[in-house]
C-alpha cells in the first residue's frame, strides 16, 4: 500500500468529526409529506443550524401570515407560558412542539402534518422555530406527558394576563352550553339532538364568554368518569 493511499484513508477516518452529534441527542418523527414520516434530530445544536438555513433559504409559504402573531406571543407571554407548561427552557423542542397547537387553534383548523403537510418550507414550521413539520405521533407523545391539570394552570395564567391587560372585565359571564358528538370507548350517556335522529354519545362541553367585551374566558366540559385532573391530555 502506498503513502498516498495510507493518507486518503486516514483523512477518511475523520470525516465523522466535521459535524459531530452532541452528548444526548434524540430523534423526532416529522412529517416531511402527507405519504410518509422521517426521523430527524431534534437536539439544540440541530433546531437552531435548521432554521438559520431556512431563513438564508429566503422565507416562503402560504402561511407566512402566522408571524403577524408575534408581537401577540409577546404581549401575552406565549412562549414563557409554554416553557412553564413543557418544563424546558426555550432552546429545547418541547416548547416549539407546543407552540403548533396554538397556531392551529388561531387558525381554527388541525390537520397540518398528515392532511396538508406543507412541502414549500419557511411555513407553519419556521413560525413555530422549528426546521421541520412534525407528525402527529411526536405531539401525541408530547401531549401525553402532561395532564389535564396542567393545562388548566396554564389556562388560568393565560387568563390573568388577558384581566390585567383589560381584554374582559369579567362582571358579567354568559356560560354557552354545547354538546359535541364523540366517538370515545367510555361509557357515556347518550343524547338525541332531535325527535328524528338516533341517540349518540357527547361531550358535554361549557364555553364562558365575557359578556361585556364578548371575548372567550373558559372553556371545560363535564365526564362522569374519572377527575378531570388526573386525566391525561391524548
Amino acid at each position: 500500500m502506498s503513502s498516498g493511499s495510507l493518507g486518503t484513508t486516514a483523512c477518511k477516518k475523520k470525516l465523522y468529526e466535521c459535524r459531530p452529534r452532541p452528548a444526548g441527542a434524540g430523534e423526532i418523527e416529522t412529517q416531511p409529506t402527507s405519504r410518509g414520516t422521517r426521523k430527524r434530530p431534534c437536539d439544540p445544536a440541530s433546531l437552531e443550524r435548521g432554521v438559520r438555513q431556512f431563513l438564508a433559504d429566503k422565507v416562503q409559504g402560504n402561511l407566512l401570515g402566522l408571524w403577524l402573531l408575534i408581537p401577540e406571543h409577546l404581549r401575552l407571554g406565549t412562549w414563557d407560558l409554554l416553557c412553564g407548561w413543557t418544563g424546558q427552557p426555550p432552546e429545547r423542542v418541547e416548547p416549539r412542539l407546543a407552540l403548533p397547537l396554538v397556531h392551529e387553534a388561531v387558525l381554527c383548523t388541525s390537520g397540518f402534518r398528515s392532511d396538508r403537510s406543507l412541502t414549500q418550507g419557511g411555513g407553519l414550521e419556521l413560525a413555530n422555530g422549528l426546521p421541520f413539520l412534525a407528525s402527529d405521533t411526536a405531539v401525541h407523545e408530547l401531549l401525553a406527558q402532561h395532564t389535564v391539570d396542567d393545562a388548566l394552570r396554564l389556562q388560568v395564567a393565560l387568563g390573568k394576563i388577558r384581566r390585567a391587560s383589560g381584554h374582559f372585565r369579567g362582571q358579567l359571564l354568559a356560560v354557552d352550553p354545547h354538546r359535541v358528538l364523540r366517538y370515545t370507548q367510555r361509557h357515556r350517556r347518550k343524547h338525541a339532538s332531535h325527535k328524528a335522529s338516533r341517540p349518540a354519545k357527547v361531550a358535554q362541553t361549557f364555553w364562558v364568554l365575557d359578556a361585556d367585551t364578548q371575548q372567550p374566558v373558559w372553556y371545560t366540559d363535564g365526564t362522569p368518569g374519572n377527575p378531570r385532573s388526573q386525566e391525561r391530555l391524548a
